[in-house]
């Protein structure tokens, strides 16, 4: 973040923490969805510049945001705030704090695919099964497949991250009727069937006591739904984050539901999320 230390340090600064600095949804302790650094902006120059992901605050006669792509390094986006005064600059960010925070998601999302990129996982299970391409590093491994359900994941010290894969009839959702409510019922009924736990009877099923949030979005240029909360296991004690991508495929007359899930316990989950993200936006279709 750079700005004069008296933005930083006043109601813009404060701003820019409760916005950009706020915590990312669906992950079950608080943490924020990007860490803030704060820079002057007398020094703001040379190698300064090079930072992949720029927010200035700007004291000026003009109002508003501006998203600036490669302007110093590449690839980079800067997002520009300006105002006459610092109250006039919190404003703008708190107004258009969905944008600002869109452009940064998808500067991340962009370069966490540029690293997987580096060392693709080769297993075609995915495109025989499901007709579907997408891109995940060498460090997964099929867990469980059948011929309209893939399940990926990767081990880590202290649990693993996984995707799935599976696909839908298209009268499966009622686009007239609630959309949420029946992706968690279709979430419930395949981790009963698909997921299941360490213990006998334990399954994979969406937490009660946290609640969803649902977006729309689009994914491989198809209209899609993401979904955000917490899972749990019945019968056992077990929980983690989730995303939720349920795309229309309407070529094929059905849905496509991509979705991510981590399984961490007391470690900071946010990272491996960002990872299944830009897994799950490379799908091609």
């Amino acid at each position: 973040v750079v700005a004069d230390i008296d933005l930083w340090e006043g109601a813009s600064g404060s701003a820019a923490r409760q916005t950009v600095g706020g915590d990312l949804y669906g992950l079950p302790q608080d943490e924020p969805m990007f860490d803030l650094h704060y820079m002057p902006q007398k020094v703001f120059s040379g190698f300064t510049r090079k930072n992949r992901t720029v927010l200035m605050l700007l004291q000026s006669d003009s109002v508003g945001v501006t998203i600036v792509n490669n302007a110093y390094a590449k690839p980079q986006t800067l997002v520009e705030v300006s105002g006459p005064n610092d109250q006039a600059i919190a404003m703008q960010l708190n107004l258009n704090k969905d944008l600002i925070i869109r452009a940064f998601q998808e500067s991340e999302v962009a370069e966490k695919q540029r690293q997987i990129a580096k060392s693709l996982n080769k297993d075609k299970s995915i495109f025989k099964n499901l007709g579907l391409t997408l891109n995940f590093s060498s460090a997964y491994r099929i867990a469980s497949t059948d011929d309209s359900f893939v399940w990926a994941r990767r081990d880590i010290e202290s649990g693993s991250v996984n995707f799935i894969i599976y696909e839908l009839n298209k009268d499966r959702i009622d686009l007239n009727a609630p959309i949420l409510e029946q992706i968690i019922a279709i979430r419930d009924s395949v981790g009963e069937k698909q997921i299941p736990g360490p213990v006998e009877g334990s399954y994979m099923i969406t937490e009660k006591a946290y609640a969803p949030q649902l977006k729309t979005a689009e994914i491989a240029g198809h209209k899609a739904y993401e979904t955000r909360s917490t899972w749990e296991l019945a019968n056992a004690f077990m929980a983690g984050p989730f995303v939720n991508y349920t795309i229309y495929d309407p070529k094929n007359s059905r849905w496509i539901v991509a979705e991510g899930f981590v399984l961490a316990p007391s470690k900071e989950k946010r990272d491996y999320m960002l990872e299944l993200e830009a897994i799950l936006k490379s799908i091609k279709i």
